[in-house]
């Protein structure tokens, strides 16, 4: 090779290493693709469960009394937190001994898994249910009728959040 080629193989070997170092730069940037932010990332693995135990040990916020709803008898506090936002609300709820009046048809469908205490739900025809710990069912859309929790009770609710949100307006 002569003398007059070796600038020019230089030239290329230096744009070369140029280009290696700016892409692995540009792939180093999160809005490259790259992985600077990927703690931020879905965490996709399998969910861990959960018992009635954990979730009887969680620590909710406190609301107070109950004043979004007719209270019949008791209602003197009520606590709630969130443990999943997506298209469903998962939330934990809690309430001291309390009579409540659905004088109002719900305005979404609610399912409910108690975790401490006993529910007595009774519709406006007479017709009631019992429900203690472990029982799950579903408060249907337009429910009318009593929530009675004659000691501490404690649930965990799944709720669409779309209604949810819609019915909190």
């Amino acid at each position: 090779m002569t003398n007059q080629f070796r600038p020019h193989l230089a030239l290329i070997g230096i744009s070369l290493f140029a280009c290696a170092a700016l892409t692995l730069a540009l792939h180093s940037m999160p809005f490259f693709g790259g992985t600077a932010f990927a703690a931020e990332k879905a965490d996709h693995s399998p969910p861990k469960s959960w018992t009635i135990s954990s979730l009887n040990a969680i620590k909710l916020e406190a609301l107070g009394k109950i004043d979004w709803m007719t209270v019949e008898s008791g209602g003197e506090y009520n606590s709630e937190t969130r443990i999943f936002e997506g298209e469903n609300i998962v939330a934990i709820w809690d309430s001291g001994p309390a009579k409540l009046i659905f004088d109002e048809p719900s305005q979404y469908d609610e399912f409910v898994l108690v975790l401490k205490g006993e529910l007595i739900l009774s519709d406006n025809e007479g017709n009631s249910a019992n429900y203690k710990q472990g029982d799950m069912f579903i408060l249907p859309k337009g429910f009318t009728g009593t929530w009675e929790m004659p000691k501490d009770f404690r649930e965990l609710i799944v709720i669409d959040t779309e209604a949810y949100n819609g019915a909190e307006e």
